[in-house]
């Protein structure tokens, strides 16, 4: 660390003696001894070849949790499920389609026509039964949007109850950046159609949004899609009152609209400008689907260090690290493995990191602090939801948490974008760590890809809990002669979720201790303090979700 950032350091650490159970200097050592080699080592191993890409049920996936579990031990944390085992077994099940049993069917009056699997439209697997069949007159409406927070409401003067509604997959760009995530996903729509009496759904694109390819799409519904299995054996969240769910290749769209008041011109129109209208489609469809489904066995990894106040102890500070990437897949220059090395092995890595900075510490810290391993975050949040869902140790609730996943480290870190730190008082400490370490503190750049949801910290949030996710910035130093916005987002473009996401990639292993010197200082800074996390006065995610007993 640098002289100034040590004097830093101490002024800071002087005034705050008095929540603070460290000195300066055992704090400052604690922070020396981060180790990229070591960053580099855990990665090196959890993206080999012989963890074949990590996917859950898998061997590969098992050999990554018993590398966690026997790291956890050599580092001296306790055990985080009822206090006698590292392993939380998580138990999810796979649904998948049978295409050949199942279709859509556009009916116009006594005409119909019927759909290619496949070409036209996909279906979600149906959970709550191996058979599942409807027919309805279709409804547009919108973007399937109901926000009374900005006046926005697009069931407002349309009757859906017994009806399929169509909507667009994205939301008002007026929106704030982190409540437009909130409104995007499947689980806000969904409750959303249901509260209003729909039984289907058909979901589209618009041809300008490309953020997601339909050959894509179809190649991961093939996979099949995953849900945790609650205790009596059934699929949690599977919104069983839509009996069928599909998806709609947005270069078929216009079929929908063929005798809509409004063609899908003037929908793409007003959509770009954050606007939609409401209105039948003057068409019906009839949706079958056949769903097999398999339970596939999983497991998160808990560790814990015990708290060392006797009354904030049962606090808990939950890191997460998602263990979990896709496996085999299909071949990309002749490489079929994804070994999800930064997504998500370096998470894993700075989680251990992390966890070693505490442990280096002379006392603990007050609150209790609990590191996971979470599985199924590829396949919708999974492991996290259930960790929260679920909690594995007795007693206690769970105050914060800070997510660690895909961080960007190929260059050195300046500034960092921290999802969720202007929603709650954990801002403070992410200021206070940030200022420490001579980082700057930016905005989210890309909006509109919804970071904000999309990482195991939303588990936390969806049931009132305080949580943060963070990203590198893109400040460089002045030799840098890359963009930094343009070359991560390309990363995006050409690597993520590809088998070239490898330890072939020019890593800054230094720059990744800085994630691990962020996510330790505002954990210990928020271990630290008398009163726990609390939303911001107002916040929209604070009000969305009362805060619960966890």
């Amino acid at each position: 660390m640098k002289h100034g950032l040590l004097i830093f350091l101490l002024v800071f650490l002087t005034t705050t003696l008095t929540t603070c159970a460290q000195t300066p200097a055992e704090l400052q050592n604690a922070l020396n001894k981060v180790s990229p080699e070591a960053i580099k080592g855990h990665m090196s191993f959890l993206a080999d070849d012989l963890l074949e890409g990590r996917q859950p049920g898998t061997r590969g996936f098992a050999l990554g949790s018993k590398y966690m579990e026997t790291q956890f031990v050599s580092l001296g944390l306790q055990p985080g499920v009822n206090d006698s085992s590292y392993i939380q077994s998580v138990p999810l099940q796979r649904g998948w389609v049978e295409a050949a049993e199942s279709g859509l069917t556009l009916i116009d009056g006594k005409q119909e026509k019927q759909l290619e699997y496949g070409k036209q439209f996909i279906i979600n697997p149906y959970f709550a039964s191996p058979a599942s069949a409807i027919s309805a007159p279709l409804v547009f409406v919108g973007f399937g949007i109901s926000a009374p927070e900005f006046k926005y409401d697009d069931y407002s003067n349309i009757d859906v109850r017994g009806k399929i509604v169509v909507w667009i997959n994205d939301a008002p760009k007026q929106f704030p950046s982190s409540e437009r995530a909130y409104y995007t996903t499947a689980d806000a729509k969904y409750t959303e159609a249901i509260k209003r009496g729909a039984v289907g759904v058909i979901t589209m694109g618009l041809p300008s949004n490309r953020r997601s390819s339909w050959e894509g799409s179809v190649r991961r519904s093939r996979q099949g899609s995953y849900k945790w299995q609650n205790g009596q054996g059934m699929a949690a969240n599977s919104y069983e009152a839509l009996k069928a769910v599909a998806s709609f290749n947005s270069e078929y769209a216009d079929s929908l609209f063929i005798h809509a008041p409004v063609n899908l011109q003037k929908i793409a129109a007003l959509a770009a400008e954050g606007k939609s209208q409401s209105f039948p489609l003057n068409l019906s469809a009839s949706i079958r689907v056949k769903t097999n489904t398999k339970v596939v066995q999983s497991s998160n990894v808990v560790g814990v260090i015990r708290g060392s106040d006797p009354q904030l102890k049962n606090e808990y500070i939950v890191y997460t690290a998602h263990l979990d990437h896709f496996g085999i897949g299909a071949p990309v220059s002749g490489d079929s493995i994804f070994n999800g090395a930064h997504d998500d092995a370096s998470g894993n890595a700075i989680l251990l990191e992390v966890a070693r900075a505490y442990r280096s510490l002379p006392a603990a810290p007050k609150r209790s602090i609990i590191f996971a391993a979470v599985t199924g975050e590829e396949l919708g949040l999974l492991g996290s939801d259930y960790f929260i869902s679920n909690l594995p140790m007795k007693g206690g609730k769970v105050v914060a948490n800070l997510a660690i996943d895909m961080p960007f480290f190929f260059h050195p870190i300046l500034d960092i974008v921290p999802y969720g730190a202007d929603h709650s008082s954990l801002g403070k400490q992410t200021e206070q760590a940030a200022g420490i370490l001579g980082l700057k503190i930016s905005p989210d750049p890309f909006p509109e890809q919804v970071v904000f949801i999309r990482s195991d910290h939303y588990s936390f949030i969806k049931k009132g809990i305080p949580a943060l996710f963070i990203k590198s910035g893109f400040m460089t130093v002045p030799q840098d002669t890359v963009d930094r916005s343009k070359s991560d987002v390309a990363w995006r473009s050409t690597t993520y979720h590809t088998p070239k996401d490898d330890m072939n990639q020019p890593f800054d292993f230094k720059a990744a201790t800085m994630h691990v010197k962020i996510n330790f200082l505002i954990g210990y800074f928020t271990s630290s303090q008398p009163a726990a996390p609390s939303w911001n006065k107002g916040d929209f995610f604070g009000q969305k979700f009362q805060q619960k007993a966890f």
